[in-house]
């Protein structure tokens, strides 16, 4: 049961996750401790204020737990010890669901047992401590502020929070559709930069880069395609070859076909699945022994007009002397959504001795529902002897039950989409899939292929949500020079179990391979990972996220690249991966002979986030520390109390029709 200070714990409340648990009360030093540091002068009157600051601080949860037995207490606290076992989390109590605090489990949680040492039933009351080493509370609310309309170079918000924050500073460069022509680079950008009130500066990129032909050359956007609707294969198929090109694995054979596939789902507001404990310690009518019978049920599974119901019945006899045995048997019926359902709760070959409890379960559907209702009620639970025996020990007569909620039927949304396999073919005995490969266009001078660039795409891969370690599969990213690969990445997944590899190939030669996660939301592909392949002459790096591999190799420095390519597989008959698929491709041209050998930073369809709590800088959400100035003022760059102020700027040579659009997301933060 929630109570008005229930507290979620990384978004689920303690009592979803452990039946019988209520939390009780819950102190979270409401009022911070504060130090303060001050320094005697000479003979001085008073002191000289140093500096001050807020101590750690402590939330205290007290609750109370219960059982059907000792043992099934004892069950349950290790369960809930379990669930405390986690560092830095999120924690949102019922009486400020607005905010949200930080916290990890302090010391050792007390527990006093109420009854259980000596009886059947068994409950207890305790308390745990957490310890936010970050003292302060946060919106859960997520807010964003844009450029003002009356003056677009400037971005003004109303902070709310009582202390400081540090805000995530978001540019989003000039969105330009590919067409299957060399984009025509008025995305292009120098540097951009946020300045406060006080003058702080968080600046991005070189103001001195100019534009045209006087100075610097452009670097030129030659592919830059995005996967996120469900008609945006079917607009640019044309521009795309299927199954033909180079592989770096040639031996995996090319068949099956591409299409949009979903990514993911909106949220639902209502939960997936609920529980309860519908009939609690019910003594048989006829004895003896008496029985103890118990209800639990949870649903899922929900659709328009029906939901599973999983049922598990729990059986302890009244006292510890007590005995059962060979030769009786009893069957439990269940009533619920205007059908009986039956399950044997003791075979006549079963011996009962005791308290120990004895559990008996069964599954089936619940049709008939409308699409808005959230409660099953009417539900009836009883118990009979099968046997012949005639003493009726142990029977329960038709008894009421409580009332089972479950979540009213949100049909699954797609809320984005990526390209990828429809169908892989039928080959057997080796990977087999769809690819798909794009010869470069020609740039500004018309000539064809690229020495240096900069690749990069956003690819998704994992298993699908439950029991999938089985599941198989592949993919390729190559560069294509003429005949032959240049290099390019490989994740491959070819067996039982939760990860896979991730290969970086130079040529026909692995330089750098690592063993991934693959399972669902997995933290590298699971909701999407960033690659990114640069090369200048004979260097060459890769990188996901902040992690980066440079490579040098001579026998690349004037290789030309020409094309790109992907593929998807799987192997054999055997299940794919649930996830595999593209959301975006970029391929930019670095150095083109036609001015001077200096690439712009920036260009069209680029996303730049620079987050202020930590001087992290991600260029399409791959660190990239090199584009920010020496001087930014990163620990003084914060939002305060009241009305902020924040002017923007960028390159002077970017026409105001294709300017960057400048964003600052921030989350409110209180004593």
């Amino acid at each position: 049961m929630l109570t008005s200070v229930s507290m979620q714990l990384n978004g689920e409340y303690i009592e979803t996750l452990i039946e019988g648990y209520t939390t009780l009360d819950v102190s979270k030093q409401e009022l911070l401790s504060v130090e303060q540091k001050t320094e005697e002068i000479g003979i001085a009157d008073g002191s000289k204020f140093k500096y001050r600051r807020y101590e750690d601080r402590e939330i205290t949860v007290e609750f109370a737990i219960e059982g059907e037995t000792r043992a099934e207490l004892m069950t349950k606290l290790t369960k809930l010890n379990g669930v405390l076992n986690i560092n830095d989390a999120q924690l949102i109590f019922n009486d400020e669901p607005e905010v949200y605090y930080i916290g990890t489990i302090k010391g050792t949680p007390t527990v006093d047992f109420i009854i259980g040492v000596s009886s059947d039933n068994a409950a207890a009351t305790g308390k745990f401590t957490f310890l936010c080493s970050d003292p302060f509370k946060y919106s859960v609310i997520e807010h964003e502020a844009q450029q003002s309309i009356d003056d677009p170079t400037t971005i003004i918000l109303d902070y709310n929070g009582t202390y400081k924050s540090y805000p995530k500073l978001e540019v989003d460069f000039y969105s330009e559709e590919d067409s299957g022509t060399a984009l025509s680079r008025d995305g292009d950008c120098g540097f951009v930069a946020f300045f406060n009130e006080d003058k702080k500066i968080i600046q991005v990129g070189d103001p001195e880069e100019a534009d045209g032909v006087n100075k610097y050359e452009k670097s030129q956007t030659l592919i830059n395609q995005t996967f996120s609707d469900t008609s945006s294969w079917e607009s640019v198929q044309s521009i795309w070859s299927r199954n033909t090109g180079i592989l770096y694995l040639e031996e995996v054979v090319r068949e099956g076909s591409v299409g949009m596939n979903i990514s993911t789902y909106a949220a639902p507001s209502n939960p997936a699945s609920t529980s309860a404990r519908v009939l609690s310690g019910a003594r048989s009518n006829i004895g003896s022994p008496y029985i103890n019978y118990s209800v639990s049920l949870s649903a899922s599974g929900r659709n328009n007009n029906s939901i599973r119901v999983t049922a598990v019945i729990t059986s302890a006899l009244w006292t510890s002397g007590s005995w059962f045995l060979t030769g009786y048997k009893l069957l439990g019926s269940l009533y619920i959504g205007g059908q009986w359902h039956n399950v044997t709760l003791k075979t006549a070959s079963d011996r009962w001795r005791g308290t120990t409890s004895h559990t008996a379960s069964m599954s089936f559907t619940v049709t008939g529902l409308s699409a808005s209702q959230t409660v099953l009620s009417g539900i009836k639970f009883k118990v009979t002897r099968t046997d012949s025996l005639g003493d009726g020990s142990g029977t329960l007569y038709e008894r009421g039950c409580s009332d089972l909620p479950i979540a009213s039927y949100e049909a699954s949304i797609p809320e984005t989409y990526m390209l990828g396999p429809t169908s892989y073919g039928s080959t057997t005995g080796k990977y087999h899939g769809p690819s798909i490969s794009r010869t470069l266009p020609v740039d500004a001078k018309g000539e064809t292929g690229a020495k240096d660039f900069t690749f990069s795409y956003k690819h998704k891969m994992s298993m699908g949500n439950g029991d999938n370690m089985s599941q198989v599969g592949g993919f390729q990213a190559v560069l294509i020079a003429g005949s032959t690969v240049l290099g390019g990445v490989r994740v491959q997944k070819n067996q039982n179990g939760k990860s896979g590899k991730l290969n970086y190939y130079i040529k026909d030669k692995i330089v750098y391979t690592k063993d991934v996660d693959l399972t669902y939301k997995n933290d590298t592909f699971g909701d999407g990972a960033n690659i990114v392949i640069t090369k200048t002459g004979s260097s060459i790096s890769f990188a996901i996220g902040d992690d980066t591999q440079p490579f040098d190799d001579v026998t690349i420095k004037d290789v030309v690249v020409t094309q790109i390519a992907f593929i998807f597989e799987k192997y054999s008959s055997l299940t794919p991966l649930t996830y595999n698929g593209l959301s975006w491709v970029k391929f930019v041209k670095n150095n083109c002979d036609v001015y001077e050998d200096i690439p712009n930073k920036f260009s069209s369809n680029d996303v730049l986030i620079c987050d202020c709590e930590n001087g992290e800088i991600l260029l399409n959400n791959v660190s990239s520390p090199q584009l920010g100035a020496i001087g930014n003022n990163w620990e003084s760059f914060y939002l305060k109390p009241g009305i902020n102020q924040i002017g923007i700027a960028y390159s002077d040579w970017v026409d105001s029709e294709h300017a960057p659009t400048f964003k600052i997301r921030y989350r409110e933060r209180f004593i």
